[in-house]
């Protein structure tokens, strides 16, 4: 699943002309490079989430997942937005582990899939990038690749990121990023293992 760019290339192209001469020769050049690079000795740690209030629980959105996907959410150890056009709400796919949660579901005309993970890497001397782009009230990366549209940002302290693909590669909605803007504003909040301390009833 596509992510939103990062500074890798930067990273990369400060540890290949710092190791260039020092570096045994049965390495290539990307893998000596990641060993210098400081986001490998930066692991992944969780974020601190902040639960949306009870209040913004939608119960409509909620009821209309089948049973399984809405246990699913439930479980989630993230805020879990979904769409909330009922037709992708039918039968759609979420797995929630212990720091992610994936939400996939399809239609005749397009496949929506949104990761939502609360793991961030901070590489120290290196600012987080701000998207160009604004979603959800938040700043945001929007990029198109091979047709696919994707949605990137930070939202109760979570990462999420949503992926739009029309089924086919000529339909009107995927020409341009109108569509994947309409469906992120559109999601909504349907729980989570914490919604329950924030007094949600998932």
């Amino acid at each position: 699943m596509r992510r939103a760019p990062v500074a890798v290339p930067v990273i990369l192209s400060a540890a290949l002309a710092a190791c260039e001469q020092t570096a045994p020769p049965s390495e290539s050049p990307v893998e000596r490079a990641a060993a210098l690079s400081p986001a490998a000795a930066a692991p992944p740690v969780p974020a601190s989430v902040a639960w949306p209030p009870a209040a913004s629980l939608d119960l409509g959105a909620l009821a209309a997942l089948p049973k399984m996907a809405a246990h699913a959410a439930g479980t989630s150890r993230v805020p879990v937005l979904v769409p909330s056009r009922r037709e992708l709400l039918a039968a759609p796919v979420i797995v929630a582990k212990e720091h992610w949660t994936s939400f996939w579901a399809r239609t005749e005309e397009i496949t929506v899939s949104i990761t939502m993970t609360r793991l961030s890497r901070k590489v120290p001397g290196i600012p987080p990038l701000r998207g160009a782009h604004v979603v959800r009230g938040e700043p945001a990366f929007i990029t198109a690749n091979e047709g696919i549209w994707s949605a990137a940002w930070i939202e109760n302290g979570v990462s999420y990121a949503l992926d739009v693909e029309c089924t086919s590669p000529e339909a009107p909605a995927c020409a341009s990023d109108v569509l994947v803007h309409e469906l992120a504003a559109e999601l909504v909040y349907v729980g989570g293992a914490g919604a329950r301390a924030a007094g949600g009833k998932p």
